[in-house]
Formats: C-alpha cells, structure tokens, sequence
C-alpha cells in the first residue's frame, strides 16, 4: 500500500508497504543549501536512510548509494540551481525487496512534494533460486535461499492512459550473484512489466491521497 501525505512536518512524504516491507519516506526542498555544498548549474541532492533502531550502517550506506545514483536520473536537477533536495528514508520493516521499495517511496514522496520529475520510477527485485525458478519480490528468506538476486529500476514516461506506449528506460540494475546472459531477455521483460504494474498502482495511490497521519509509531523523530 501507499499512504502519501503521511508527515505533515516534510515537503512531501509517503508510507509504502509491500508484502512485508514497510517504509517512510520524507522529502525536504528545494531549500537553502550550504555554500560549500551549492552546484551554480543544479539542485544539490542529498539521500539518507536511516535504521528504525540502531546506528546506520554498510546496508543503510550502500542504499544511499543506490537511490542518489537513481533519483540524480530522475529529478530535474537543473530546474532549481543553488538548492537542496533532501530525501530521507526510513525502513520499519524488512521483509525483502526492500531496494525496490525504497525506490518507490522516494518516487511518491517526491511526487507528494512537487518536486519536478522526468517521469515515474517502477522498480523490480527478482531471485533466481538454486532448482532455476524465478521469484519476484522475494521475501528475506527467499533472498537468501537464492542463488542470485537483481533489482532493476525504470524510468517510465507516458500520459496516464497511454501506458501501453510508455516507454521505459533503464536506470539502475543491481546484481548479487551472477545472472546469465540466456536469463536476461526474461529479466528485462518480467521487470519492465512488473514496474509499469507499479506505477499504474502509484498513480491511483496519488490520485487517491491521504490526510496527514502523525502518530507515535512513524518515529517522526528519526526523520525530524
């Protein structure tokens, strides 16, 4: 599910769940920035993603990584030189996929906030297991059963009713374990179904809204 509008103190902000995984997502901007941090020629983006309990750690940074590389490809950037975009995210349950997820958050909460976009992200975890069958949005056990494990993320642009002729670009494809080149073509196809799914089901969720939920279980002091 998709709860948009889900902090009132952020820009924009979404609570996504899928299967097990649940997250928060809060955006901030485009505010003031840093001297020191501020691009003459673009927005500055800033992603961080911080645990429901605990301290950060190499999971929380790699993810940041991941969705700085992907939402650079999807914010415009340059519409709003001198300033900061602040993306946070906030997993509250990990049940798998939880990549994807992310992904899908920071598209809505960005969208919530008005932030100018190239199109909408739709995102895919896909597990290859040890017999050859193949799982999508796979739950943490799966993931470790599996041989190897992809999560692709697409750049769809299309009217609302024309997604039939969306098209659908890659942005991000990442791998543990190895895929081989006979199961690409199936990968590619299966996740760009798969994020155009996801996508129709975002813009409903958007379309639908939310009023502003603020209750103690969002620990919106972590995303303070």
């Amino acid at each position: 599910g998709a709860e948009p509008g889900a902090l009132s103190r952020a820009d924009g902000s979404t609570r996504f769940s899928h299967d097990g995984t649940q997250l928060l997502a809060a955006v901030w901007g485009p505010v003031e920035v840093r001297r020191a941090r501020e691009r003459p020629d673009r927005a500055t983006l800033e992603v961080l993603v911080r645990p429901f309990a605990g301290l950060a750690g190499a999971l929380e940074r790699e993810l940041e990584l991941l969705l700085t590389e992907t939402l650079t490809h999807l914010i415009q950037l340059t519409l709003h030189p001198r300033t900061l975009i602040s993306v946070v995210i906030q997993p509250t349950h990990d049940d798998g996929s939880l990549l994807a997820a992310a992904l899908h958050a920071s598209c809505l909460a960005l969208m919530h906030a008005g932030i100018p976009l190239r199109g909408m992200l739709g995102a895919c975890t896909v597990a290859y297991m040890p017999d050859g069958s193949m799982f999508l949005d796979p739950t943490r056990l799966e993931e470790a059963g599996a041989t190897s494990t992809a999560t692709l993320a697409y750049l769809v642009r299309s009217s609302p009713d024309d997604d039939a002729e969306a098209s659908c670009d890659l942005l991000l494809s990442h791998a543990t374990g190895s895929v081989s080149i006979t199961d690409l073509e199936a990968l590619l196809s299966v996740t760009k179904e798969a994020a155009r799914a996801t996508i129709r089901f975002c813009r409903q969720a958007m379309l639908a809204g939310r009023a502003p939920l603020d209750p103690p279980l969002l620990a919106l002091g972590k995303l303070a």
